[in-house]
């Protein structure tokens, strides 16, 4: 039987905004952008009048040896004759700029936490003062901010920032950063990813200075452990936060490697070769020169045993993104330097090929309104090739003590050739419903582009500001791909059916962003920000399908229903105020903003369509920050946000490369409204070098873009006429409310003296909603999450280094369609790692760990144990060689098992993996430091 299925009410499109409204309210935000151009031109040359009444106190502050900035160091000038204070704080390139002053003698006091105090006397006569340079001596063990009453300072705190002294942390000698991070409290690696108080890392920076582009990864891998300082953990404010000092609780997590002054100048790194059997083979390492502020670094690494050294973004296809066996080849440079008194330059290029073998078996549990649920299986071989350039550039130039220009292009290219070939079976009820034998090849070229350029302009009088940030993107990609399957429905094998297409596709996204900036002290303790945003995002997407010709044998038959010519042109414009009032010990600020947003879309096959739409939205925004003690803060922030649909989201054009589950995009999509709550505490214990973070984070989304399913229990007719068979899926993305979450992460670190050892805890729980539609009936998956780690490592010298760790996480999950499918999934991981040097410069390394997997499907409940072993000798006079026998998975039972729950079905995967192999691997440490 064949029926026709229209969308739920869910779906419907939005009644027509009012023209009328819609442009009053771009004649306000115009005429509010002319007033606020007034209002700059005004102040700046009424700053400009009154130059020649008031002047400035200006300079660098550095460390002595290398000359490097200090960023945050606490600048302070008091008048000589009423001893009132001026203060302020060093930028990121170590500049301070005071407030206005008047003719007469002042006092300047520089604190630095680590650095002994720096005092002068000034005398301003008829012009401001250039102090140039101003070099601190670091203090040894003295700290005025915090102490440790300890041998060695193991944590301090300074508002904040939590910094971590490297020293207190032991770990042997071939150790990298990230071993390094490991150790410390509410620092975590897994999986390639950066985690800080719960928090994912977005940037590594190396003594205030990015370092190999934006893969923390790949940072801290790249960094031996005996070059460490210190490790500071802030959330960093953007650049144009930084410099109008007003902050709006928008933050990204960032941690700051400061290296020891003694190793700043000379050259280290490593090189390294392995072969073994079954042609496994290991080759790469790293070259580091430092000579003050120029910093260069080099990497490369050619190998097919797994081991990589770039992000997901450098893959351009989302099915790279699973890597079960890959070969890699890379290559990266990094360079920073300070170009002469005002210019500070930092540039990096990656480049990485990586060939990919994915097999994977794959079990999807549908969520039905029935008591026996739906089950497809798919066996899939994908291999593919992933070729990527990636360019960074960030340029900070002083023009004057007034102004400053930062500019930041990046661009990447990238290139993916895929194959794969799967089988597909769908079955309810142990009754095969369909099957389908399909293979597609792509070969997919794409770049992205984006570039940023921030003008500061900062006034005599203290506070006041205008900045103006503007970035422009461009993000393109095209391909062309084939797409052959034999499909079986086996209620009506008259639907049986064989495709054979190609398919020609190009998506191109740019976007031109503006943000002007504008602040003004109110009296000692208050700051107003005026804001006016601007941002235009035009994009195409063209699709053109051909099915085979038999008769010319050509792809010559157009296909209109799976074709598609798109385009979007989305104009977004944001204009409002804040108010932020700072004290001794809290600061609070609050705006209010209004955004307007012009959806104009365009559609021309399958079928002319058009659609405008207006939208208006009030955007509110508040933060607290109280510094309870010195070492103890809180932050609080509230947010909202909207964002437009994507292209792809809106492209109404069906994506049949699985012939059983189709999707399509819906051209009728509202924007979503999102509002974000965050609550931070930290708090360090000096005295006994503890430290305890907790965190809580919940956001709900107002018409958030979920997933409408339509899961055939008969054949039935969809949208384009075309058919769904029994047993088939369409997923359409619509427009539903209820999507909600609620996160808390804790963490707890001590040191175990007894033991000579650091012991750190983490927990964390949730609680999330996500809803969608199913068969016309909604549904609500509700999962309960939770998870505690424990870690012990060892401090007791660089000859004995040990893990002791262990993880557990729980996911309970539950549907409102079908009970039947309600579950607990716990997967727990133990692991013990090893490291000793003893005898004459023999070294044991050895890593074993047990995988536990509860509450998956049948067959994928597999517990595993992954044994790794290697056994060698230091070489040379210093040590500097080191050869070593590596065994990899000793037992043979590296497995990959994930499991996964979206809104319409529960994932249980299994991947191919390395297993294992024998290894004889050279390695070299290059160590030339020089005074």
């Amino acid at each position: 039987m064949i029926e026709n299925c229209k969308f739920s009410g869910h779906c419907r499109a939005f009644e027509p905004s009012h023209n009328i409204l819609a442009k009053a309210l771009n004649e306000a935000l115009i005429k509010k952008l002319i007033f606020f151009i007034i209002i700059f031109i005004y102040t700046f040359f009424a700053d400009i009048k009154s130059y020649g009444q008031s002047f400035t106190i200006h300079g660098k502050i550095t460390d002595t040896k290398n000359n490097l900035p200090l960023p945050g160091a606490s600048v302070e000038i008091f008048n000589a004759i009423d001893s009132s204070k001026n203060g302020t704080t060093t930028d990121t390139n170590g500049l301070f700029l005071s407030g206005a002053l008047k003719i007469g003698k002042y006092y300047i006091s520089v604190n630095f936490l680590g650095y002994e105090t720096y005092k002068r006397e000034i005398v301003i006569r008829d012009k401001s003062v250039d102090l140039g340079d101003i070099h601190l001596n670091e203090a040894g063990n003295v700290l005025n901010e915090v102490k440790i009453v300890e041998k060695i300072l193991a944590i301090a705190q300074k508002d904040d920032t939590t910094e971590y002294n490297a020293g207190a942390y032991k770990t042997n000698p071939d150790a990298d950063a990230a071993d390094l991070v490991k150790k410390m409290p509410a620092l975590e690696i897994n999986s390639k990813e950066v985690k800080a108080q719960g928090e994912t890392v977005v940037k590594v920076l190396v003594d205030g200075k990015p370092f190999l582009g934006t893969d923390p990864y790949a940072s801290l891998r790249n960094l031996p452990a005996e070059i460490i300082d210190k490790v500071q953990v802030y959330n960093e404010k953007s650049e144009q936060e930084q410099f109008t000092g007003f902050s709006e609780g928008t933050t990204t997590k960032t941690i700051n490697i400061i290296t020891k002054p003694d190793k700043r100048n000379g050259a280290f790194g490593k090189v390294y070769a392995g072969y073994g059997d079954a042609d496994t083979y290991t080759s790469g390492g790293n070259l580091n020169t430092f000579k003050g502020d120029r910093r260069i670094t080099l990497t490369a690494q050619s190998n097919n045993v797994n081991v990589q050294n770039f992000g997901d973004q450098d893959l351009l296809s989302a099915g790279s993104g699973s890597v079960s066996v890959a070969k890699t080849n890379a290559i990266g440079i990094n360079y920073t330097d300070k170009w002469g008194k005002k210019a500070d330059i930092g540039l990096s290029y990656f480049f990485n090929e990586s060939d990919n073998e994915v097999n994977t078996q794959i079990r999807k549990t549908f969520v039905l309104p029935i008591d026996s649920g739906q089950v497809y299986n798919d066996t899939n071989n994908a291999p593919n090739t992933n070729y990527n350039h990636r360019f960074n550039l960030r340029l900070n130039y002083a023009i004057d003590s007034m102004n400053s220009v930062l500019f930041q292009p990046q661009l990447s290219l990238q290139k993916n050739n895929s194959n794969s070939a799967g089988h597909g079976v769908t079955e309810q009820s142990a009754s095969l419903l369909n099957e389908t034998f399909n293979n597609n090849t792509a070969d997919r070229l794409g770049y992205n582009f984006s570039g940023n350029l921030l003008f500061r302009h900062r006034f005599h009088k203290k506070g006041r500001t205008f900045s103006l940030n503007m970035n422009i993107g461009d993000n393109h990609n095209e391909g062309t791909s084939y797409h052959k399957a034999q499909n079986i429905y086996y209620d009506d094998t008259v639907l049986n059916n064989s495709l054979n297409q190609q398919s020609i596709q190009a998506q191109n996204t740019w976007s031109l962003n503006a943000n002007a900036s504008y602040t003004e002290p109110i009296k000692k303790t208050g700051l107003l920000q005026f804001q006016y945003n601007v941002n235009y995002i035009p994009a195409n997407s063209d699709k053109n399908t051909n099915d085979y010709s038999y008769v010319d044998n050509k792809y010559s038959l157009p296909d209109s229903l799976l074709s598609n010519t798109f385009s979007s042109r989305n104009i977004m414009q944001k204009a409002g105020g804040s108010y932020q009032y700072s004290a001794k010990k809290w600061s609070f600020s609050c705006g209010l903003y209004y955004q307007v947003t012009e959806l104009n879309n365009e559609q021309k096959l399958p079928y002319s369509f058009s659609l405008n739409r207006d939208f208006g939205n009030i955007l509110p925004v508040t933060s607290f920050h109280y510094k309870i003690t010195k070492t103890k803060n809180l932050q609080c922030s509230y947010n909202t946000n909207t964002r437009a649909p994507s292209v792809g989201q809106l492209q109404n054009v069906v994506n049949n490369n699985n012939p059983l589950q189709l999707s399509t995009g819906n051209p009728d999509l509202k924007q979503p409204y999102q509002h974000n709550l965050s609550i931070r505490y930290n708090a360090t214990n000096i005295e006994k070098a503890r430290t305890f973070s907790a965190s809580i984070t919940g956001a709900i989304t107002q018409n958030n873009i979920a997933s409408q399913s339509i899961i055939a229990q008969r054949d039935t007719i969809i949208q384009q006429n075309i058919l769904l068979a029994r047993g088939s899926q369409l997923t359409i993305p619509v427009n539903i409310d209820g999507n909600r979450s609620l996160n808390l992460y804790m963490a707890y670190g001590l040191p175990l003296k007894f033991i000579k050892s650091h012991l750190n805890l983490n927990m964390n729980a949730g609680l999330s909603q996500v809803p969608s539609i199913i068969n016309n009936e909604s549904n609500f998956q509700n999962n309960k999450t939770g998870g505690l780690g424990i870690s012990i490592g060892s401090n007791i010298s660089e000859n004995v280094d040990f893990t002791l760790s262990s993880n557990t996480n729980v996911i309970a999950n539950n549907n409102s369609l079908n009970a039947n499918l309600n579950n607990t999934f716990i997967n727990q991981n133990n692991k013990a790692v090893l490291n000793l040097i003893f005898w004459k410069g023999f070294v044991l390394n050895t890593d074993i760990s047990y995988q536990h997997n509860s509450g998956l499907s049948a067959g994928y409940n597999q517990d595993y144990v992954l044994w790794n072993m290697s056994f060698g000798k230091k070489l040379f006079k210093k040590r500097q060689g080191d050869l070593r026998f590596v065994v990899y998975d000793i037992l043979q039972e590296n497995k990959n098992i994930q499991h996964s729950i979206s809104d319409i079905y529960i994932q249980d995967t299994r991947s191919n993996v390395l297993t294992r192999y024998y290894m004889l691997v050279f390695m070299y440490k290059i160590r030339e430091y020089r005074k």
